[in-house]
């Protein structure tokens, strides 16, 4: 999950003042982004330096950047782990706790680099007119927790994000933020499959949910979700004692009964003091780590059409193709992985806001593509060669009239009674089906393989 919320100057010392104990590598923020390293920057957050950023100044000379007059200094980009890692973090000791931290860290990261190249934009104006430019990156300092302000396990971090940036046309200036906003649900996506993929790949868990609820490590039982998760209880408690309802409702609960925080404390006590609630509630960790992997990663194509059907504008911006391989990658895929995928179908064009908008049916496999060669791989080199075999597909049936057909290459034809040439397109159309198939390693008839029906 992602939020997105402005920050103010003089907030810098909450992010500078939590040293992060109970995590089992603890230390202060570290700088990220590409125009941070432009700017020097790197490794450790210097205080100095993080209040020089939070003035719209050069975190080093002190210089002003832009015109340093924003009225937010900041975005505070808050990237949470599903609850069922950060019960992995609580219960499965001092190694697996770092292996998630690790597999988090990197999942922000590819999250980050995707909102750089594609949602991190300023605007110049030109009369009525508004551009929408590209910039060199992200100036962040990033802080990681392993604890919420109930004590529950709570992997997140806190990217700080100036409101800086440094446009194409080489001025510095305030960020656009509707790229932002406009982005948010695919960088959360980005993350939330990169981690999956990490946490898949490291320790070897499944996964399991349902389209629009997330995905949670399979293993980590509801008792165990249910006994970590005591501040969104408050939170549903007060909603329904007040009779609050909606997503305003819920801030406003949010703020009225947020804790402080508690002490700090280290690791190993919490690990013990959380071993013990997971006591208490009846629950523990089931899961099956190391079992080898057998066949190719599919994508869930119910759960990508469900995210490109509730656009509401009726298309899909690359954004939100974005948005459905990630959530369709059911164990997910690497950051730069993913941004393959979507190139196939919709090639890197204009950024933030400015993205084209594309007909659903354009990123969407027809029906004859799945029957003819079942979902579509998660790997991007297989990706490649599933979408050569619908082209060559799509080419036979636009060249004899079959756009109409439900079977791949036509309802069963007499191919005694095909003239020469159709019956030669059909000989060569199904034999490039048939090898691309053998080179996924698919070879049980597309209908058993598809999955349609679940």
């Amino acid at each position: 999950m992602l939020g997105i919320h402005g920050i103010r100057r003089a907030q810098a010392e909450y992010y500078l003042s939590d040293p992060a104990l109970e995590l089992p590598v603890s230390g202060p923020g570290q700088w990220a982004g590409r125009a941070a390293e432009g700017l020097g920057l790197g490794g450790d957050v210097e205080p100095d330096e993080f209040c020089r950023m939070l003035e719209s100044r050069h975190p080093g000379a002190g210089v002003v950047l832009g015109s340093g007059r924003v009225s937010v200094p900041a975005f505070d980009l808050t990237f949470s782990a599903p609850k069922s890692a950060s019960v992995l973090l609580a219960l499965g000791g001092a190694e697996t706790a770092r292996t998630v931290l690790a597999a988090h860290a990197e999942a922000v990261a590819g999250s980050l680099s995707y909102l750089e190249e594609h949602a991190l934009t300023a605007t110049r104006r030109s009369g009525p007119a508004r551009a929408v430019l590209p910039t060199s990156g992200a100036v962040a300092a990033v802080f990681t927790h392993g604890i919420s302000r109930n004590g529950d396990p709570h992997v997140h971090s806190h990217v700080v994000l100036a409101n800086l940036v440094h446009a194409a046309d080489g001025r510095w200036s305030a960020c656009d933020r509707r790229g932002l906003e406009a982005h948010r649900v695919a960088a959360s996506a980005v993350y939330q499959a990169h981690l999956r993929a990490g946490l898949t790949s490291d320790l070897g868990v499944r996964w399991t949910g349902v389209p629009g609820h997330g995905s949670e490590v399979a293993g980590v039982g509801p008792d165990l979700l249910g006994a970590f998760s005591s501040r969104g209880a408050d939170i549903r408690r007060h909603m329904d004692e007040r009779g609050v309802h909606g997503g305003r409702g819920a801030r406003t609960v949010w703020a009225a009964t947020r804790p402080p925080k508690a002490p700090a404390a280290t690791f190993a006590d919490l690990a013990v003091l959380w071993q013990q609630r997971a006591d208490d509630a009846g629950g523990r960790l089931e899961l099956e780590p190391g079992r080898a992997r057998t066949g190719r990663a599919l994508l869930d194509e119910h759960r990508f059409a469900g995210v490109i059907s509730l656009s509401a504008h009726g298309g899909a911006h690359r954004r939100d193709v974005v948005a459905a391989f990630g959530t369709a990658a059911r164990e997910g895929t690497p950051a730069s992985a993913l941004e393959r995928l979507v190139d196939h179908w919709v090639p890197p064009g204009p950024v933030g806001v400015a993205e084209p908008l594309q007909q659903r049916r354009t990123v969407v496999p027809a029906n004859h593509h799945l029957r003819a060669l079942g979902p579509r791989p998660v790997d991007p080199d297989d990706h490649a060669v599933w979408l050569g075999a619908t082209r060559a597909l799509d080419a036979y049936r636009d060249k004899w009239g079959l756009a109409r057909a439900s079977a791949p290459l036509g309802e069963a034809p007499n191919l005694a009674a095909l003239p020469a040439q159709r019956l030669a397109d059909h000989i060569r159309t199904e034999r490039e089906v048939t090898a691309a198939r053998a080179r996924l390693g698919w070879h049980e008839p597309a209908a058993v393989e598809r999955g349609l029906g679940r």
